[in-house]
């Protein structure tokens, strides 16, 4: 895809059952960082392997791959510069809207730039929210709207009215991105997907701490 294009640890945001998700959504923001995502290793710990055959790895294939087929995908782009993290998100995800709230610093210093790709699936509004972004003139105002007016808006979560009949292109736009999860095997939020100086391709499935998220950031090529 061209640029034209551009438009956990906590356990991730999964669709859970009716009963629960209400209380998620209230109770998510206020728990402490506690657990390693799954899919992480700290820099450290990757040089310490870097001796390894890690092409052999399940996971690291599995991120190579969805590298290589990520631009079909449709992103908000963030920042400007050649080094790319590629975040899928949910509209309502508590935690991708913690994620978006931890990259505030990070954001297009030295090269970093990010592209969100906006997967609407978690609330029954989530659709329609992701569409109005990507919709919208501009869509990163609208993705900030979503996440710096949350809990705001006239449903709880993501700050953005959803787009009740979005056009064809749309919803092309979020079949894509939905099938690209899909196909990787991916079905929870957020996903951060980039590639490191030694040339290997890495996913991060969930929300790591703050401090390792700008960690990530920074090691990111």
């Amino acid at each position: 895809m061209s640029e034209q294009n551009a438009v956990v640890p906590h356990a991730p945001c999964a669709r859970p059952s009716s009963a629960s998700r209400r209380r998620l959504l209230r109770l998510a923001l206020a728990w402490p960082a506690a657990t390693l995502p799954l899919f992480w290793q700290s820099p450290a710990a990757e040089a310490a392997n870097s001796g390894t055959e890690w092409s052999a790895d399940p996971e690291a294939a599995r991120a190579a791959k969805l590298l290589k087929e990520i631009g079909s995908a449709y992103w908000i782009q963030e920042g400007a510069g050649p080094r790319i993290v590629y975040i899928f998100f949910d509209p309502n995800c508590p935690f991708s809207h913690k994620l978006y709230l931890a990259t505030r610093a990070e954001v297009g210093k030295g090269g970093l730039q990010l592209r969100w790709i906006p997967v609407g699936q978690l609330e029954a509004s989530s659709p329609g929210k992701a569409a109005a972004i990507l919709a919208a003139p501009d869509p990163l105002k609208a993705f900030h709207k979503n996440e710096d007016d949350w809990n705001f808006g006239d449903s709880p979560a993501g700050g953005i009215r959803p787009l009740a009949h979005p056009s064809a292109r749309v919803l092309h736009q979020l079949q894509t991105n939905a099938a690209l999860m899909r196909q990787a095997n991916l079905h929870t939020f957020p996903v951060m997907l980039y590639r490191t100086a030694n040339g290997r391709a890495h996913l991060i499935v969930g929300l790591l701490p703050e401090d390792a998220i700008a960690t990530v950031l920074r090691s990111a090529s």
